[in-house]
């Protein structure tokens, strides 16, 4: 339905799910017409109720704006300040219910969205994203006829949480081996590129990874902040042997995996005789990121806030 359409059908409705919630969009439409239904559920990932300058590393040097930090900066503070008003208003009617990807996200959403943890904790529910199905209904096989290097990273290039400055370390720290990075951006553009690091600037379906990821020993997949990091999450799943940061979301996602190693982002400049062997060919991987305990739970969660 239109937003015309829905405007002029001015009809009851049980659930409105409002998925990373916006100031321009979402906020507006709820305050509007919130009295329309009887429960909403917030989705949070984690970018719409953060201060992201606080959060987010700082920019590399070549893509730095003092202006638009500034904004950035005005902007989050009314952003959170308008989000924090909703919610309690919400709390107040009754309405509202939280779905947090990770208790990394739930904590630092209470750290910074003023309302209580008691209404929250009653309110809300931890629910990871799914792994999509091609890493599910696929496992991992290195195809050695059609290998093409030891390592293979899929990261954007210009957002200093993804470390492709640490990937770079990681390379020239272990000469011995071959990387390729599968992104778009300008890093490359004034960083110098390592001679055994080949950059392929091509977009890759995510039905087409796992194949590809075939022709690799090992995903190199570092990260300075996510609420999930669902890529990394998708190749464990997959049965690839990963290395990722040690930081506490990563560990909340995949401590239980055999296949992951973990590695302080200090520490990615430092050969540390890694043997991606000895991640390969591990069974009865955990299943934490398959429907029945994502979307099966949510699914269930959206039926019980239905009927509550």
């Amino acid at each position: 339905m239109s937003l015309n359409g829905f405007e002029r059908s001015k009809k009851n409705y049980n659930i409105l799910i409002s998925h990373a919630p916006n100031i321009k969009n979402h906020v507006k439409f709820i305050y509007k017409y919130s009295k329309l239904f009887r429960k909403i559920i917030f989705v949070i990932h984690g970018h719409e109720v953060l201060p992201l300058n606080n959060y987010y590393p700082r920019n590399y040097k070549y893509n730095r704006s003092y202006s638009k930090k500034i904004i950035r900066t005005i902007y989050d503070k009314y952003k959170i300040r308008t989000l924090s008003n909703l919610f309690n208003k919400l709390f107040e009617q009754n309405k509202v219910k939280f779905f947090f990807v990770s208790s990394w996200m739930k904590e630092h959403f209470l750290k910074n969205i003023e309302t209580s943890l008691d209404k929250v904790d009653n309110n809300s529910e931890i629910i990871f994203n799914a792994a999509n199905e091609a890493f599910i209904n696929n496992k991992y096989e290195f195809d050695e006829d059609s290998y093409l290097a030891d390592y293979i990273s899929i990261r954007p290039l210009d957002q200093p949480k993804y470390g492709i400055d640490l990937i770079v370390k990681f390379a020239e720290s272990h000469p011995d081996n071959t990387f390729h990075i599968y992104g778009e951006g300008s890093y490359f553009d004034y960083h110098t590129i390592p001679n055994n690091v080949k950059l392929i600037k091509k977009f890759i379906e995510q039905k087409d990874i796992p194949s590809l990821l075939n022709k690799y020993k090992c995903a190199l997949m570092p990260t300075r902040l996510d609420s999930q990091g669902v890529m990394v999450c998708e190749i464990a799943t997959y049965g690839m042997p990963c290395i990722t940061s040690d930081i506490p979301i990563c560990r909340e996602m995949l401590n239980e995996f055999p296949n992951v190693k973990f590695i302080r982002n200090s520490e990615f400049g430092i050969n540390n005789n890694f043997n991606e062997l000895e991640l390969k060919n591990i069974k009865n991987l955990p299943n934490k990121f398959h429907n029945n305990k994502t979307v099966d739970i949510e699914i269930e969660k959206i039926k019980i806030t239905y009927n509550a």
